[in-house]
């Protein structure tokens, strides 16, 4: 009898403790299944700002460079100002068939895969939540001075777009058809071999390109294609003459401002240096 009371006492003990125990308030569940804020789309009537940007670093006299506080400075503008960073599928949708993108889309790329994309520029981007692609020449991955295909890896697992920036980073405009297609296919080769990728993108180094070179990569499977040629990227424009917006040393944060809402934006350069394109 004794044994039978203490039994039931520890039952109703537990009853107890199970009803003193805390639990999750309606408001409280509600709130964790409240439905984020959508993001407003639209069709952009002036096209959108396609950002070019080559080396991050403490080269201040240099147009092809932009000091590391500058594009903290200029991505922290875009993440204040709501700007959405959109993909190049995303990029590519508007500029082909005319569809919708977040209200005040940019696009962020990145030329040549320097080292200090990885360093800088991938947890800069992370931070803010922001999409970017990399156009990287396949040949120089694993070179030293550039990117190796680690590090490469590590960026396309954190969420960016790496596409081709050719084989051996050559002028498009001094090779013959055979010689570009031949460079596009390695290109091509090697990124679907390293990162299981069928590639769609491409930047033409040094930003000239030909009707045969444009040619040569629709037939390759490759959807846009960017140029140095100044202006922001519409719809009904040539796919394979994607216009970019130039990022250097020269563009202080107000001309930055112009560069990202306005098509008609002052243009400025200190000077190129070839080396870095």
């Amino acid at each position: 009898m004794r044994i039978w009371k203490l039994a039931c006492l520890a039952i109703l003990c537990c009853f107890l403790l199970v009803g003193c125990t805390p639990t999750q308030s309606d408001d409280t569940a509600k709130a964790d299944k409240a439905p984020q804020a959508q993001v407003e789309m639209a069709v952009p009537k002036q096209g959108i700002p396609v950002l070019m940007y080559h080396m991050i670093g403490d080269v201040p006299d240099n147009d092809a460079v932009l000091l590391e506080s500058h594009f903290r400075e200029q991505m922290k503008f875009l993440k204040d100002n709501d700007f959405h960073p959109i993909t190049l599928d995303q990029l590519y949708d508007y500029m082909v068939h005319n569809k919708p993108v977040p209200v005040r889309p940019v696009v962020l790329t990145f030329d040549d895969g320097y080292p200090d994309t990885y360093s800088i520029v991938m947890p800069v981007l992370k931070e803010y939540g922001f999409a970017g692609t990399v156009f990287v020449p396949t040949y120089d991955t694993d070179q030293g001075t550039r990117l190796n295909w680690q590090q490469v890896k590590e960026m396309q697992a954190a969420g960016l777009t790496i596409a081709s920036h050719s084989y051996h980073h050559e002028r498009a405009t001094e090779m013959t058809g055979r010689t570009f297609a031949d460079e596009i296919k390695k290109s091509q080769a090697e990124l679907k071999e390293q990162l299981g990728i069928t590639n769609e993108y491409f930047c033409y180094p040094y930003g000239g390109y030909t009707k045969s070179a444009g040619d040569a990569l629709k037939a390759a499977g490759i959807k846009l294609a960017f140029t140095m040629d100044p202006g922001w990227a519409k719809y009904g424009d040539n796919p394979y003459a994607v216009k970019r917006i130039w990022i250097g040393n020269a563009v202080d944060i107000e001309n930055f401002k112009q560069r990202v809402t306005t098509p008609q934006y002052e243009e400025r350069y200190l000077y190129y240096f070839r080396g870095y394109l």
